[in-house]
C-alpha cells in the first residue's frame, strides 16, 4: 500500500497539480494514479514551460496553425485536448468514489476575475470543450467570482475554487457554493448528479509571505507555522457552516460539502522539509494537492497520521503570537489575493505569448 492510500484511508484524498502532455501518453500518469493520485490540476505555468523547453506540444501547433486557429485560442485547444485525456484515465476514480474524486481542473484566465458574467461564460466554454462529466474549472473567490460560483453551481456545474487566502474567503465561498445548491434544487425537478466543488486554499503562499516579518521582529521561532494555524481554522470553520438544519436539507438530496483542498504545499523556505505542510494537514474530508517533487517526497519521508483536528488550542495561539509581534496578518493575506491575481494574469498571457513564440521557432508562422 502506498502512502497516498495510507491518506485515503484516513479520509483524505491526494490530487496532483502537474498536466503535461508527454506525462499523460507516456503512461507515467496512469500509474500515479494506480499509486494513489486521485485527480489534477492544470495550470498556465506548466503549459508554458512546457511549450517552451519541450517538444510534446509542437505537433499540435502544427496542426492548428494550419487550420487557421487564432494565437489566441490555440493554447485552448491544447489544454483541453490534454484535460479529456486526463479525465478519461480518472473516471474510475470517479465511478469508484462515487463522484466525490476523479476530476481534471483547469484554469480560465485570472484576467476575468472581477467580471463574473464573463467568468459564467468562460467556465460554460470550457468545460463544454472538455466534454467530461469529471471536469472542473477554476473560479476565483472573488466578490465577482463568487456571484459566478452561485450561477454555475445553479447550473450544475463542478467548481474549483481559487484563490482562498482567508477564512473568510473560505466562508464567501461556502456561502456562494450553498446559495447555487439551493437554487438548483429550487428551479431544476430533475438532475443527473448534484454539482460538487473544492476550495483551493493556498498554504506555502501565506508564510512566503508573513514569514520575512516575523524574522524582521525577531521571532524566527514562529515562522513556517501560520499557514498551517490558519488551516486549522478554516478546516474547524468548515465543519460549522456544513453541518446544522440549512445543510442537512441540502444532505437529504446527497448535496457534497466545499472540502478544503490544500493547495501551494511546497515550502517557501528551503529549510523546511518539502513534506512540512503535506504532514501537518492531515484529516478527513480534505484534499492534499501535490506538486511532482512533493509528492516524491511524500513517498519517502511521508507521515501519514490525523494531524488537523490534533490542535488543543495551538492554532489559535499561534496567531495570537504572531499579532503580538506587530504583524498585521489580516493585511498581508488580503494583498496576497490581488497579488497572485495579477500574477496569474501575467502567466497567463505569457502562455499565450509562448506559443506564438513556438510557432515561429517551428517555421510556421502566420
Amino acid at each position: 500500500m502506498s502512502k497516498l492510500h495510507e491518506l485515503h484511508q484516513l479520509g483524505q484524498s491526494t490530487w496532483l497539480n502537474y498536466m503535461r502532455h508527454n506525462y499523460i501518453t507516456s503512461g507515467e500518469l496512469r500509474q500515479a494514479i494506480a499509486d494513489g493520485v486521485q485527480g489534477v490540476t492544470a495550470n498556465a505555468a506548466v503549459f508554458t514551460q512546457t511549450i517552451t523547453q519541450h517538444d510534446d506540444y509542437d505537433a499540435a501547433i502544427s496542426q492548428q496553425m494550419a487550420e487557421g486557429t487564432p494565437y489566441r485560442t490555440i493554447h485552448e485547444r491544447l489544454m483541453t485536448d490534454d484535460a479529456r485525456r486526463v479525465a478519461d484515465l480518472l473516471h474510475t476514480v470517479y465511478q469508484e468514489s462515487d463522484s466525490w474524486d476523479g476530476y481534471v481542473s483547469l484554469e480560465m484566465d485570472p484576467g476575468l476575475a472581477q467580471d463574473a458574467k464573463q467568468m459564467v461564460a468562460t467556465a460554460k466554454h470550457l468545460l463544454h470543450g472538455m466534454d467530461r462529466a469529471n471536469t472542473m474549472v477554476e473560479i476565483p473567490a472573488t466578490l465577482p467570482g463568487c456571484d459566478a460560483i452561485q450561477t454555475l453551481i445553479a447550473d450544475c456545474e463542478s467548481l474549483n475554487i481559487t484563490h482562498i487566502f482567508t477564512v473568510t474567503d473560505f466562508e464567501r465561498a461556502a456561502q456562494a457554493y450553498i446559495a447555487g445548491l439551493e437554487r438548483l434544487l429550487a428551479t431544476q425537478s430533475t438532475w443527473r448528479i448534484l454539482p460538487t466543488a473544492v476550495a483551493s486554499f493556498s498554504i506555502g503562499a501565506i508564510d512566503a509571505a508573513v514569514d520575512p516579518v516575523l524574522r524582521q521582529n525577531d521571532r524566527p521561532d514562529l515562522c513556517g507555522q501560520t499557514a498551517v494555524a490558519l488551516a486549522k481554522l478554516l478546516y474547524q470553520r468548515y465543519r460549522q457552516i456544513f453541518s446544522g438544519p440549512r445543510w442537512d436539507q441540502l444532505a437529504r438530496y446527497h448535496a457534497r460539502p466545499l472540502r478544503p483542498k490544500w493547495t501551494r504545499t511546497t515550502p517557501a523556505d528551503p529549510a523546511l522539509p518539502r513534506t512540512h505542510y503535506a504532514n501537518a494537514l492531515i484529516g478527513p474530508e480534505t484534499i492534499m494537492t501535490f506538486s511532482p517533487e512533493t509528492l516524491a517526497a511524500f513517498a519517502t519521508s511521508g507521515q501519514p497520521a490525523l494531524t488537523l483536528t490534533d490542535d488543543g488550542g495551538g492554532a489559535e495561539a499561534h496567531l495570537e503570537a504572531v499579532a503580538r509581534t506587530g504583524v498585521d496578518l489580516d493585511e498581508i493575506v488580503h494583498t496576497l489575493q490581488a497579488q497572485y491575481l495579477a500574477a496569474g494574469e501575467a502567466q497567463y498571457q505569457a502562455l499565450i505569448e509562448a506559443v506564438m513564440q513556438r510557432s515561429v521557432a517551428l517555421g510556421i508562422a502566420a
